[in-house]
């Protein structure tokens, strides 16, 4: 059995052994080498205060080059994690102005125990615009076709069909729409949402809320319907003569979604020649011309 004057003893040996331990460890710390480092092409950004105001341009230059000095345990941190510099600008006394680069702007994340030792450039030029906020359309973009065996049966669904952008005024008042990242057919294979991104390229200096938008898509069976003894109408310009059309009724084969083609009524089409493609038809002439075909759902073809 262990007396409590025993278990005393052992417990402040395991404390004094942990006392050392620490201390040995803190010392290595201590000790370890300095080092220095220099990291190449450190982005830079630059956020203004005053919302009236943006930027009109990346900064000039936007990378820079920053050496550090500290572990060498820290600086393979911050090399793993990666570094920026944050520039704030309070107040706008002009629309273009010089920056000297302050120590205390570069993030280091976690590495606190790395010193900035120099920036190279030290100071950054910076434009400045008046900013402008609108709510744009999106303009979907699709690549590809609908597989074979589908069609539509309902127009695409956007959401949101507008969004906010903020940006210098020269830039956003010539944006009239905002494209969408094309949405590939062949990744499509039944109905659902699905969310696209909005692409950015060319909005330089801008923000953009939302990021993305989703498209509705709904689906069908592709089906194919014959409809006969459709007839065809060729009306003659006042003071001309009668038309004869030939053939008189036609055929009119429709393609498309399975609700779409099985719902529709043949007595609602209507079949016609252009008065335009008449023009100047003489007596006993023959024109070979084309029968526009009215009444068919936007998503069914012909």
């Amino acid at each position: 059995m262990v007396t409590s004057k025993q278990a005393l003893v052992h417990n402040g040996l395991l404390k004094l052994s942990a006392l050392a331990l620490s201390i040995f460890l803190w010392a290595l710390v201590q000790t370890e080498p300095s080092n220095r480092e220099t990291f190449t092409a450190v982005p830079v950004s630059v956020h203004v205060a005053d919302t009236a105001w943006t930027t009109s341009a990346v900064p000039s230059p936007s990378q820079i080059d920053v050496r550090l000095g500290g572990t060498a345990r820290d600086i393979i941190r911050l090399a793993r994690e990666g570094m920026s510099i944050r520039v704030p600008v309070a107040s706008v006394g002009s629309r273009d102005t010089v920056i000297s680069l302050r120590r205390e702007w570069v993030d280091l994340g976690e590495s606190t125990g790395l010193i900035v030792e120099s920036m190279v450039p030290s100071a950054i030029r910076v434009s400045l615009e008046q900013a402008q906020t609108r709510l744009i359309p999106v303009a979907t973009r699709f690549v590809g076709r609908v597989h074979d065996q589908l069609a539509l049966s309902a127009p695409i669904e956007v959401n949101p069909r507008v969004i906010r952008v903020r940006g210098p005024r020269s830039s956003v008042m010539n944006i009239d729409s905002l494209r969408l990242v094309a949405l590939d057919w062949s990744d499509v294979a039944r109905s659902g949402v699905y969310t696209v991104a909005v692409d950015t390229i060319g909005l330089l200096g801008t923000s953009v809320v939302p990021m993305t938008a989703t498209l509705g898509v709904r689906l069908e069976d592709r089906v194919e319907r014959v409809l006969d003894g459709i007839s065809v109408q060729a009306i003659a310009n006042p003071g001309e003569p009668e038309l004869i059309v030939s053939p008189a009724i036609i055929q009119v084969r429709l393609a498309g979604a399975r609700t779409l083609v099985t719902s529709l009524v043949p007595e609602r089409l209507l079949a016609w020649v252009p008065t335009e493609y008449l023009q100047g038809l003489t007596p006993g002439e023959e024109r070979v011309v084309s029968v526009r075909i009215e009444g068919v759902p936007s998503l069914v073809t012909v």
